[in-house]
């Protein structure tokens, strides 16, 4: 399996207008529908709640968005669905999945840039949608790189503790099992299984909070 990131200001897309906010947008899911058309579930992350009412006209006023409707709302959040007809614009799930490639993660706006990862079991594949989409505004090439299925790209002893940890209570407060705990499960040294647990940790971290 092989991934690829890459950054991009999408000429003519809906998301351009929404640098000029201080929130944070990230879509969770997008997908290819019938009839051209695109959904996005987008999370909106207030930096002040005086936005919310400003970033839903945006919303529902954009005239390249055909469909718009506000799923959940809370002081702290919104999470708004978004339907797009790719006529209208260069769609890049549609790109990718002509190419044989998937969207390997969530999509977050920074800095005015998407944020994508795409997949696909072959370099080639991968090579071929990144020559389209870098043709669709301002681009960035992040890394193309091996990957695990999942994108963590855990060793198999990173996997087999961090596993243990969780399934043992680890996380849970109070612990229900100690790093000494683990360390005697697993038949290593408590620094062993400390720096495994530290390195998994990084690696699920900086791919959920990814930029």
């Amino acid at each position: 399996m092989f991934e690829a990131k890459f950054r991009l200001k999408h000429k003519g897309c809906w998301s351009n207008g929404l640098r000029r906010f201080k929130s944070r947008f990230v879509t969770h899911n997008t997908i290819s529908l019938d009839n051209g058309f695109v959904q996005d579930i987008t999370e909106v992350i207030l930096a002040d709640k005086r936005e919310a009412g400003p970033i839903k006209k945006y919303f529902l006023s954009n005239k390249l968005i055909k469909k718009v409707e506000i799923l959940q709302e809370s002081p702290e959040r919104m999470l708004i669905q978004v339907f797009t007809n790719t006529s209208d614009i260069k769609s890049i799930v549609h790109t990718v999945l002509k190419h044989k490639c998937f969207v390997f993660n969530k999509v977050p706006l920074f800095q005015g840039y998407e944020v994508w990862t795409i997949a696909a079991p072959r370099k080639s594949a991968i090579r071929k949608a990144l020559e389209e989409v870098s043709t669709f505004g301002d681009f960035k090439l992040v890394h193309v790189k091996k990957s695990t299925f999942d994108g963590f790209n855990l060793s198999a002893m990173q996997d087999r503790v961090l596993q243990m940890a969780l399934d043992l209570g680890y996380y849970k407060w109070p612990r229900k099992i100690s790093l000494s705990g683990l360390a005697a499960r697993l038949k290593l040294s408590k620094v062993t299984i400390a720096e495994h647990l530290r390195k998994a940790e990084i690696k699920v971290m900086s791919r959920e909070f990814c930029k």
